[in-house]
């Protein structure tokens, strides 16, 4: 037991990255008790719903594909979605999803294309669907500082997002965005804690609003029933990213089924704390090691 929970350390250190990677971190970590240096596939599909600025709900969906490499320090990954949304639409920024709308909102003053995507959506009403590719993420992180009895490991974590967003979806801030960022974790009997800090650099912060935010990820995790299952809690923040709008904060919970030696199964929901972020963030899916 001792060896399964160590290893899930191995993957752990991404969590941090984003409340979203809670289901790469989580199906991967029990993947990788099965064999280190692989490749694995994995699915998800995500829900996404909030508030507008002009009152209107709105709900989209994301469904994900992505491919990574596990080595036993550190790992590469890849993902991309799939986006259907209506009425209105979501930017996402490492895992925090942040409301569209008429150019005045938190998301559509970070796009600075708001406004138009806003009248896009009203001409197409309620009930049109657009439907397009996302914003590709490219994830890695090192170990550089393995865990001891006594001291807690350490990597370095980070993220590059590359603009292929489909312009009729109107999300992404268009640019180049990415993050570099610091981990520690440790582990505590079959609990683990981490804790993250780091910069995130847009690609469009030049603009007189848009500032450059600090991220700030805690959480606390454990497998149980035979190491079969795993259960975690995560705190994400950014500071300041539009100027007069409060920072975004979010509270997420994962839970991961190991099936089988090659196929977990993750549930995870997520919930913002202001009105920076979506309201709600609901996703599950598959990871298969190759």
């Amino acid at each position: 037991m001792k060896k399964r929970i160590r290893v899930i350390a191995c993957c752990k250190k991404s969590v941090s990255i984003s409340a979203a990677l809670i289901f790469l971190i989580c199906t991967l970590a029990f993947s990788s008790t099965a064999a280190q240096d692989k490749l694995s596939l994995n699915t998800s599909l995500t829900a996404v719903g909030g508030t507008l600025s002009d009152g209107s709900h709105s709900l989209a969906y994301y469904l994900y594909g992505g491919i990574r490499y596990q080595a036993q320090e550190y790992y590469l990954s890849l993902s991309l979605p799939l986006v259907f949304n209506s009425s209105g639409s979501f930017t996402q920024l490492g895992g925090m999803y942040f409301p569209e709308g008429d150019g005045n909102n938190f998301g559509g003053s970070m796009h600075n294309s708001g406004g138009q995507g806003s009248m896009m959506n009203r001409g197409l009403g309620m009930s049109a669907l657009n439907i397009g590719i996302g914003d590709m993420y490219v994830y890695g992180s090192y170990t550089f500082i393995k865990e001891t009895n006594d001291l807690p490991s350490f990597s370095a974590d980070g993220f590059v997002k590359i603009p292929t967003a489909s312009p009729s979806l109107n999300i992404g801030t268009g640019k180049f965005d990415f993050n570099l960022a610091v981990s520690a974790r440790k582990f505590i009997g079959f609990f683990f804690l981490y804790i993250q800090t780091g910069y995130l650099f847009l690609g469009n912060s030049s603009a007189d609003n848009i500032e450059n935010p600090i991220t700030f990820s805690a959480g606390v995790g454990s497998n149980f029933g035979g190491g079969n299952h795993l259960l975690l809690i995560e705190y994400d923040s950014y500071s300041t990213i539009v100027t007069g709008f409060a920072s975004p904060k979010q509270l997420s919970l994962g839970y991961t089924y190991l099936i089988n030696s090659g196929i977990g199964y993750t549930m995870i929901g997520s919930v913002g704390l202001n009105n920076s972020t979506s309201d709600y963030t609901v996703s599950a899916g598959f990871n298969f090691i190759l």
